[in-house]
């Protein structure tokens, strides 16, 4: 697609980017956690891996980390795109602006095979299955934990893949406030403003309040070869987010808490009305061209997590945390009336309940952990019914199902050796009782080196969309299970660090579009469990510091082969990776960043407009990132970002163009 601003506006911009950058720098995330954006870069704590604090030279599980000062650097990057810079994450890009409807592998595990918290409480739609990335408000996010591979005996359902964390911030000291604005390409601007602290004595209230709001006139997500008669058409969204936490240690070690987020997303995507496709005479006499007046319809996203919870220290070898929670994803599609159809708005909305009572019970140098864990789930949706004729009945249905979990995990340390075991089980309404579990075992030759090796299973139980949605649900589903196994060896120094993982995972009773076991209101067919996965392969990430200068990378080569067709799972390469260098001096910081992915296929189909086969072909790419900060005085910084530089035309799905060469520029007060 063309570059997205004028001559003029490139020229004063690089000009002004040239005060700060005197050098350049690769600007991605960090391939490790032991790197510069942790609070402690030699061994930082990790709380997702165990559901416990733990030093990250005692973590087993393969993860990645995202500190604050790399999303203080993102401008008007989306959670998405920060997250696609990081070793082992592949994503694609959604069809309107604002990362609607875009998804996140894993280490080539699907958007709905793994999961998402947002401080501790888990968050995905109900209905669809995996998180709606695009609610989630990157301005307010304090840092990013990414846990690979199976963690379901942790975490229970849909941990195929692994875990990823947000955390939002939490305050501390005397009181802070912080602020930035910035404005940038595609009419781009991103605000936020916080505040966070904690009062002193005895019985100290720690809290943090955060809103942000983003603003855009989109670009043009229609690509050339869109292969369903769309053209071009410019789309906008707008996000408004709040974030906030408040908590009283109301005795030594006895403390009471609540927490929230909600965020709201109004964006637009290109499309037709849905009644077109039957009650356009001319389109159905050849089924080529637009069904209808095409549109930008409208869509609505609203996400919500909301808890209170209890840390109780019961004896000295004894805490325990006790947590109710509530987790909800709404959505609405807006679109107006044709000549053919009459404007319609379908609705969603999804719940969870979620309570949990975790213990942690030290002995000597170990620690227990038992945990018990109910979740409820409901959904209440009305849709078109899009697979039986004419197409256009509106049908609605409510279902809701519960969840009953315990769990326990024993993490052992030995002088050199380390050692995890968990266990769980999952009894959810329909299924009868899943049980996974985890084993781990860690050797540090050196204090610097260290060898582990992990096996773990897990599972992926079928959404409500599997299940109910109309003329496509079968409730005669089983649940998706895994089994992952993997070793790795890592190199810790305070100046450099390397990781390397294999890994091989393989995913049976895999849910796609098929024939098998449908129920007879599906005419042409349903969800069904008709294929087995199998996705191996090797990660490596590295980092090392050289003076004022900090070079990382990643490199992922994996074979995500689906076992029943022996084709490459949909929208996944066999190669990707990243690599950065960053220059620190004085005041200032500058960066320079590269993401290269190999090709990958789509879902191919026929095109609407020449009747022509397609398979959904696209070509690898590589982009380059530039970004830097400099404070101006104390507590003060401007700062700069220029994504895809080279405006690299490239797609994340088949038809659909990615954001061309932009630039995003803005000013940040923080107390320090």
């Amino acid at each position: 697609m063309k570059q997205q601003f004028s001559s003029k506006t490139l020229v004063a911009l690089f000009c002004g980017a040239a005060i700060t950058l005197s050098t350049a720098a690769l600007s991605q995330s960090n391939p490790t956690v032991s790197v510069t954006n942790s609070p402690n870069p030699d061994n930082p704590i990790i709380v997702t891996a165990n559901r416990a604090p733990t030093l990250a030279n005692n973590v087993l599980a393969d993860y990645d980390y995202i500190g604050p000062e790399e999303i203080q650097q993102a401008g008007q990057t989306s959670l998405v795109q920060l997250l696609q810079r990081q070793r082992g994450v592949e994503i694609t890009s959604g069809i309107g602006a604002g990362g609607s409807s875009a998804s996140v592998f894993l280490r080539g595990a699907s958007n709905g095979q793994s999961i998402v918290l947002i401080d501790g409480v888990r968050s995905d739609s109900a209905l669809n299955g995996g998180p709606t990335w695009e609610s989630i408000p990157l301005p307010l996010i304090d840092h990013i934990e990414i846990i690979f591979g199976p963690q379901s005996s942790l975490y229970g359902a849909d941990a195929i893949g692994g875990v990823v964390q947000i955390f939002t911030k939490t305050g501390s000291g005397p009181a802070k406030v912080s602020a930035s604005t910035g404005y940038g390409t595609y009419g781009t601007s991103v605000s936020d403003a916080s505040i966070y602290g904690s009062t002193e004595g005895e019985q100290k209230i720690s809290y943090s309040l955060g809103v942000s709001q983003t603003l855009s006139t989109g670009f043009n997500t229609i690509a050339s070869n869109n292969p369903f008669a769309l053209t071009a058409m410019k789309t906008g969204y707008v996000q408004d987010a709040v974030t906030g936490k408040l908590s009283q240690e109301w005795s030594k070690g006895q403390s009471i808490g609540i927490q929230m987020l909600q965020s709201r997303m109004k964006n637009q995507s290109p499309g037709f009305n849905a009644g077109d496709f039957s009650n356009n005479p001319e389109y159905q006499l050849s089924y080529l061209g637009a069904p209808g007046p095409q549109q930008a319809q409208t869509n609505i996203a609203q996400l919500g997590t909301y808890s209170i919870y209890s840390k109780n220290q019961i004896t000295d070898q004894w805490k325990s945390f006790l947590q109710a929670s509530l987790s909800n994803n709404n959505g609405q599609v807006l679109q107006d009336q044709t000549p053919y159809s009459p404007a319609y708005s379908p609705i969603t909305k999804t719940k969870q309940n979620i309570y949990t009572w975790q213990n942690d019970i030290a002995i000597g140098p170990d620690l227990l952990q038992i945990l018990g864990e109910r979740r409820t789930q409901s959904v209440d949706s009305t849709q078109y019914n899009g697979y039986i004729w004419p197409y256009t009945n509106l049908e609605s249905f409510s279902q809701s199902r519960n969840t009953n979990s315990v769990a326990g995990s024993y993490q052992l340390k030995r002088g050199a050796h380390l050692a995890n075991l968990s266990l769980r089980n999952d009894s959810i309404t329909g299924y009868g009782p899943q049980t996974t579990g985890g084993a781990a075992y860690g050797y540090f030759f050196t204090k610097q080196l260290r060898a582990n090796i992990n096996y773990g299973t897990g599972f992926r139980a079928p959404t409500f969309n599997d299940l109910y949605y109309p003329g496509y649900g079968n409730p005669n589903l089983l649940p998706e299970t895994s089994k992952n196994t993997e070793v790795g060896l890592h190199y810790d120094t305070h100046s450099y660090d390397i990781h390397v993982v294999g890994y091989n995972n393989t995913i049976n009773n895999l849910i796609q579009y098929g024939s098998v076991n449908c129920p007879p209101s599906t005419l042409y067919g349903c969800a069904s469990n008709v294929s087995v996965a199998k996705i191996s392969g090797v990660s490596i990430g590295g980092g090392t510091r050289l003076g004022n200068f900090v070079l990382k990378g990643s490199f992922d080569q994996q074979s995500p082969i689906n076992q029943t067709t022996d084709q490459v799972l949909a929208k996944r390469a066999r190669t990707f990776g990243n690599a950065s260098v960053e220059y620190t001096h004085n005041k200032l910081i500058a960066g320079l960043g590269g993401t290269f992915s190999g090709q990958r296929t789509d879902i191919s189909g026929t095109d609407a407009t020449t009747g022509n086969a397609y398979n959904g072909a696209m070509g690898g790419y590589s982009i380059l990132n530039l970004y830097s900060s400099y404070e101006i005085e104390q507590n003060l910084t401007v700062f700069a970002r220029w994504n895809n530089m080279l405006n690299k035309q490239y797609q994340l799905t088949y038809g659909y163009n990615t954001p061309g060469s932009n630039i995003f520029a803005g000013i940040r007060y923080a107390m320090k």
